[in-house]
């Protein structure tokens, strides 16, 4: 059986796994499910439609599922609602939004969301993502696998991430940020993410990914016109391609590239 304390409240439509933990103060209501080996420390807020998948842990003041923050959205209907994966950790005061449309806001695997972080509605995160204390994501924002993002760091909604990148505190954009990059300002690319790439094991692609960085941030030539350059100039990389395809498909464009001086 569940370990609900009795000081949590637990609605009808309610379904826990026999080894959960439910800390004092929690609340859970609406249609929600939590998966096995779940733990809600204390004083935890889940809403339905929502689906927490196994291992997860959500510290007090953690408020995931509620109505987006959308003043065109009626906030008594439930809509897709939120879907969470696996060992993911919520720390105190994260805060999660439902969707608006007919997909739920989705977390992956393995994310950890440090205190005060918000995900805003519609958004999709994929796996082993940072979000460092106060980092804001807007509606319908899209993080690929690895992305970390820094204190108080801000990404405006509709942006896609590409995998490992990264974002300085305080930094942020409101375009499509190409993968393996950092960003150290606002609205820029700063550099690739070398360290990020080493620790991923990346190494033997770091050579043609700085080759085909420079060649094409560099190029006062159209994105269409440099990424063409590069797949004719750079040897031929997995990375690179994922790179330069990327910016191919990038909706909201690309930020200019602002060299970092550190």
């Amino acid at each position: 059986m569940p370990s609900v304390h009795p000081a949590a409240v637990i609605g009808s439509g309610v379904q826990l796994a026999d080894d959960v933990e439910v800390g004092p103060g929690c609340t859970i209501t609406g249609r929600v499910t939590v998966g096995p080996g779940c733990r809600l420390v204390a004083g935890a807020h889940l809403q339905g439609p929502l689906t927490l998948g196994p291992g997860n842990t959500v510290y007090p003041g953690a408020c995931l599922g509620f109505p987006p923050q959308d003043l065109g959205f009626d906030p008594a209907t439930p809509g897709a609602g939120t879907v969470i994966g696996e060992a993911n950790v919520f720390r105190e005061g994260v805060t999660v939004h439902r969707a608006t449309r007919d997909s739920p806001t989705t977390l992956g695997d393995r994310n950890y969301l440090m205190a005060n972080s918000h995900v805003g509605h519609d958004s999709r995160l994929a796996n082993d993502i940072i979000l460092a204390n106060g980092a804001l994501l807007a509606g319908h924002v899209h993080l690929a696998d690895r992305v970390f993002v820094g204190g108080n760091a801000t990404i405006h909604q509709f942006c896609n991430i590409g995998r490992l990148s990264m974002f300085s505190g305080l930094s942020g954009v409101a375009h499509d940020f190409p993968p393996f990059c950092t960003c150290y300002t606002v609205r820029s690319v700063g550099s690739l993410n070398i360290v990020g790439l080493r620790r991923a094991g990346y190494r033997d692609h770091i050579k043609p990914l700085k080759q085909a960085f420079k060649l094409f941030f560099e190029s006062k030539a159209t994105n269409a016109v440099a990424v063409q350059r590069c797949r004719e100039q750079v040897e031929p990389d997995p990375l690179v391609d994922e790179f330069l395809t990327f910016i191919e498909n990038a909706k909201r464009g690309i930020p200019p590239y602002i060299p970092d001086n550190h």
